[in-house]
């Protein structure tokens, strides 16, 4: 069977547009940004410091409130407005700096080699290969690594714009449950568990390495070592958490 594999699909920068504002554009997917903003609810619920600039979000009920504010969301995460990249000028009352040059082009020309001219000049200067983020907070990971829900990866599994897992709303649910029920419940109700104690120890299908007979349950030695497998998955997500509380204080995120 062929190995499953993914392609990233390079992401561009995507215009957004608010009534009464200049138009702008964003980096990474919006589904990152609000993640964001729930983890920072969350960390300001929790009593960790979050950047002031993000205000306070107990004011907010909906992350789209907050994003569409003058003064929040969208403001926060937005690249500066780039202007015009590509414009007619005058060679006598033009200055130029460091990263532009003045061109000679020859209307007369066929479009298609004024195009091919141009990708080859192009291809002599120092251009940069990839856009580098200029917005006032900015995610810590390129958008392939961050799983927000979303691939924007072509793969056997995960076909391009299909939904994969959200691992980050997953940990922030993990992290609310245990904030009202111990690492053993969080695991039964999230379905980490098969069921409780009494059940592994009579109907758990388990399987003998050694013989290869199948027997209704496991011993107690057994089911405490899944109990603890499950306890320590439910404390990584809670760990994960608390990291990205850190990172939100360093102003970045996850």
């Amino acid at each position: 069977m062929p190995r499953n594999k993914s392609v990233w699909v390079k992401r561009k920068l995507q215009t957004v547009k608010f009534k009464g504002r200049e138009p702008r554009m964003l980096l990474w997917k919006k589904k990152v940004y609000e993640e964001w903003f729930h983890y920072a609810k969350l960390a300001q619920q929790s009593r960790r410091k979050i950047p002031r600039a993000f205000g306070n979000l107990r004011k907010f009920d909906t992350f789209q409130d907050w994003w569409e504010h003058p003064k929040y969301g969208f403001e926060l995460f937005c690249e500066p407005a780039l202007g015009e990249i590509v414009e007619e000028v005058s060679s006598r009352s033009t200055k130029l700096d460091a990263e532009q040059i003045l061109l000679k082009v020859d209307l007369r020309g066929d479009p298609e080699l004024l195009v091919r001219d141009f990708q080859r000049l192009l291809q002599t200067k120092d251009v940069a290969t990839d856009y580098v983020s200029q917005a006032r907070f900015q995610p810590s990971r390129p958008m392939m690594r961050i799983p927000v829900g979303v691939t924007e990866s072509r793969s056997y599994t995960a076909p391009l714009g299909e939904k994969s897992e959200n691992k980050l709303k997953l940990y922030r649910e993990t992290y609310l449950l245990t904030k009202k029920k111990s690492y053993k419940e969080v695991a039964l109700e999230l379905g980490w568990l098969e069921g409780d104690k009494e059940w592994y120890l009579t109907e758990y299908k388990y399987t003998d390495p050694e013989d290869g007979l199948t027997y209704d349950g496991i011993h107690p030695e057994g089911y405490q070592k899944i109990l603890d497998n499950k306890v320590k998955q439910v404390k990584r997500h809670v760990d994960r958490v608390e990291a990205i509380f850190d990172s939100i204080e360093n102003g970045t995120f996850p």
